[in-house]
């Protein structure tokens, strides 16, 4: 479908047979993001591996550290007891209220243990104990709020230095508030690794490997670097984990078949008085990882993935793409196309239960992560 967004044409996707042909089969036309105005601020579209082409020397270089040193498998399994730690508190918080026949938000709670658990991860610091992490999520939360505003720019581009609706200026004021805190804990970590033996790691989180590759590539990983770095990192994960995590729970409400297959299988996998799963227990539960894989069919956490440029004229399936058109994949309608999915609607597990295939690849099927070569790099640690 082609869309005239007031100055900009933009191609819209809604199939997954399209989706693989431009993403995957086509992936050098359209492996460079559009740039959206707000990316812009305070540069992030320089030193961000997500508005970087595929084929910038730099993208390469971020993509290597994050799939081989920061998000690597061997990492993930390292880092454990981050996010077991997190999980054990929301489950006793869940616990206190209940005992106490309290309300409980689920959207907010869930929202605030994925924050605590990507800052556990990243800096071994949580919302109960520090300051510093209240004043990231609260810097955090505006600029969530401040990107997902209608930007006219966007589609009249011709007023984009003057910044009409002051969104640019907004985020770079937030961007420097946020950056200088990133540099606080920095600067604790880099006085605590003076006195470390070499090789060692003190905290064993994600800062202990990114102060590590700064020392490794300093020359060409920048402390600018690292503040986008960690700045994308908390906003991938701090509100898509949640809504994930509110519509799985929303849909087995609604479905108490599926609700109580689910309950036997845990049941028959965890051993009895303790209450926590476990991720070794994962391999053991094919139906909750269906359920996971068909809410993210139902319920993308990004219905429409960030915005691409295509960088030749091109025709796919007797359609004529025009170069510099904006392409934009609705990853909602994918998962709910009727020539792939059958009863798209219907929020059915069994149709992933059993499957050859692994999660990963699963949901790769369904694009919620993107795909090709600008595939989402946090997507090992998202279906942790």
């Amino acid at each position: 479908m082609t869309l005239q967004l007031g100055s900009i044409t933009a191609i819209v996707v809604s199939n997954s047979i399209f989706a693989k042909q431009v993403l995957l089969k086509n992936h050098h036309v359209s492996s460079t993001p559009y740039h959206l105005d707000a990316v812009r601020a305070h540069e992030h579209d320089s030193f961000s591996i997500g508005p970087l082409s595929a084929s910038s020397p730099m993208w390469k270089i971020l993509r290597k550290i994050y799939s081989t040193q920061l998000l690597s498998e061997n990492m993930l399994e390292a880092m454990q007891s981050h996010r077991q730690l997190m999980l054990e508190k929301l489950i006793c918080s869940i616990t206190e209220c209940s005992l106490a026949d309290a309300f409980v938000d689920v959207g907010q709670l869930v929202y605030d243990a994925s924050f605590n658990m990507m800052c556990s991860t990243l800096f071994s610091m949580d919302l109960g104990r520090d300051e510093k992490i209240k004043e990231i999520k609260d810097l955090m939360n505006c600029i969530i709020k401040e990107i997902g505003r209608t930007n006219i720019v966007d589609c009249y581009p011709f007023p984009k230095e003057i910044d009409p609706q002051r969104i640019r200026h907004h985020l770079t004021s937030y961007c420097v508030k946020l950056f200088k805190l990133f540099d606080e804990i920095l600067e604790v970590r880099l006085k605590f690794k003076k006195d470390q033996v070499k090789g060692s790691r003190l905290y064993n989180d994600l800062m202990d490997v990114i102060l590590e590759v700064m020392e490794e590539q300093g020359d060409e990983i920048k402390r600018e670097h690292i503040h986008h770095l960690l700045l994308d990192l908390l906003g991938a994960g701090m509100d898509t984990t949640s809504k994930t995590i509110e519509w799985a729970m929303a849909e087995l409400l609604q479905n108490p078949t599926v609700l109580r297959k689910l309950q036997e299988e845990i049941n028959g996998v965890v051993e009895r008085g303790n209450k926590t799963i476990l991720e070794t227990n994962l391999i053991q539960l094919p139906y909750l990882q269906a359920i996971v894989t068909e809410t993210l069919r139902l319920h993308p956490s990004a219905p429409l993935l960030l915005p691409r440029k295509l960088e030749q004229d091109i025709c796919i399936e007797g359609f004529n793409l025009p170069k510099g058109a904006m392409l934009i994949v609705n990853a909602w309608a994918i998962g709910r196309d009727p020539l792939t999915w059958a009863n798209p609607d219907l929020f059915s597990p069994e149709r992933f239960f059993g499957s050859d295939l692994d999660v990963k690849s699963q949901v790769i099927k369904l694009f919620t992560f993107g795909g090709g070569k600008k595939i989402c790099p946090g997507m090992p640690l998202a279906l942790k």
